[in-house]
């Protein structure tokens, strides 16, 4: 019976057999099924120390009590029953167009009036398909890049501090790459933008300095 805490996309995604969820453009986000693992999207309450020591899985805390949870897929019901787990969703897919983004954004308001503000000074990040980092508008005059950090998370190895997934690669790294010709430079910094369309995002943007964030959509 549903007990109302996983959200419905994910309790179709556990009723349809796997052959259906891999014909769906959705149903299998969030789904690995070489290991038979999901990472799941919890609302919960006080600590997940409990769940993790029980379950014996990985818990990701992010803020105002939201965590990325890793889990095989036989334990989800398992992980509804404990107290502390208020909603469990799968991740969404991540498409590459939004319609009118500012407006959507509400980008718009801020630029007029007695606000004013166009991003100076600030540290921005996007999440997209990534970038390509030997980009001319990713690098300053002097042939050191723009980019401050670039976190991919398709590539596994040395995740940020607090996470477990994909590999951070400081601003000395990609400049130390972009010292080198390729195919070379990609020993250092092997992350690529295989669609294009995260490089084009950050090429309108025209950031000074910038966190690209590839995520696998």
């Amino acid at each position: 019976m549903d007990s109302g805490i996983l959200d419905n996309q994910l309790n179709l995604a556990l009723d349809v057999p796997e052959s259906i969820r891999e014909k769906s453009t959705n149903l299998e986000v969030g789904y690995s099924p070489e290991t038979n693992m999901w990472e799941l999207i919890v609302k919960y309450s006080g600590s997940l120390d409990r769940v993790r020591e029980e379950l014996g899985i990985s818990a990701v805390e992010l803020f105002n009590e939201y965590a990325i949870i890793t889990i095989p897929e036989n334990l989800i019901p398992a992980l509804e029953e404990f107290e502390e787990i208020e909603f469990i969703e799968k991740p969404k897919r991540i498409f590459l167009e939004v319609n009118q983004g500012k407006y959507i954004s509400c980008i718009n308001p801020v630029q007029r009036g007695i606000f004013n503000l166009f991003g100076e000074g600030v540290l921005v990040s996007i999440i997209d398909s990534g970038i390509d980092y030997s980009h001319p508008d990713f690098i300053n005059e002097d042939g050191t890049s723009r980019i401050a950090v670039l976190w991919d998370q398709t590539i596994p190895g040395n995740p940020p501090q607090g996470y477990n997934i994909g590999t951070v690669y400081t601003n000395a790294q990609i400049n130390e790459a972009l010292a080198i010709r390729m195919p070379q430079r990609l020993d250092i910094v092997p992350s690529v933008d295989s669609s294009g369309h995260g490089t084009h995002v950050w090429s309108l943007k025209n950031i000074r300095l910038g966190i690209p964030l590839k995520r696998k959509i």
